[in-house]
């Protein structure tokens, strides 16, 4: 499995084109994909209780181009590593790669593949086999038996999840990433991606908790 948090930019005269709260739009070419922080773990290992995590980030490539090459390998390495691990599921050889994150159905995977075919790192049916064709895990579409007394079914926010969760969620608007990039302030948008990432996984561990009994 393979956990992932990204971000990216919105120049000044963007941020106000927008049909949704989501205001980049990575098929904008001034929309930039900054980078982000993963985690990968085998099926039936659990998540550790202070996990390493790896941050890909813009200003340590030449390029946007270069930092999209660098996430598609890890993607595919993921591909071949849980092809070889060979889990079932219910019966079935689980052998498509399985991506985790909050919200990553709506901006995440696309955010990669809209990146990645304007920077010409591969051809579009190549970068559809390795980013869309993986299994999400979005925990805003899984977490509604949470809210039992709420009957419309609606994804929800990682603060929403965090604080019916018993977790605090600090992240705050991605105005401060455009602010924080602009004035250079790297290490803030890396060390606010690894929190963010950190608390994905804690999320996924206590909705799997309620979900999965224990063994007798």
């Amino acid at each position: 499995m393979l956990f992932f948090d990204l971000e990216a930019y919105a120049p000044p005269d963007d941020r106000n084109a927008s049909l949704s709260s989501l205001t980049v739009n990575p098929a904008r070419p001034g929309h930039l994909l900054l980078g982000g922080c993963f985690f990968s773990k085998r099926f039936e290992d659990p998540i550790p209780d202070a996990p390493e995590v790896q941050g890909l980030w813009l200003w340590n490539f030449e390029s946007e181009a270069s930092l999209l090459s660098a996430i598609k390998a890890r993607f595919e390495e993921e591909w071949r590593r849980q092809r070889e691990e060979k889990v079932r599921v219910l019966g079935k050889p689980a052998t498509d790669l399985v991506v985790c994150g909050a919200g990553i159905a709506k901006f995440d995977l696309p955010a990669l593949y809209c990146r990645s075919v304007l920077n010409e790192i591969a051809s579009p049916a190549e970068l559809f086999e390795v980013f869309f064709k993986s299994r999400p895990i979005d925990l805003a579409n899984e977490a509604s038996f949470l809210f039992p007394k709420e009957p419309i079914l609606y994804p929800k926010t990682t603060r929403e999840m965090a604080g019916r969760l018993g977790l605090q969620e600090r992240k705050g608007s991605s105005k401060g990433v455009w602010e924080c990039y602009e004035s250079r302030d790297y290490a803030a948008i890396e060390q606010r991606t690894e929190q963010e990432l950190r608390l994905v996984l804690e999320l996924y561990k206590r909705l799997q908790a309620k979900i999965v009994r224990a063994s007798p």
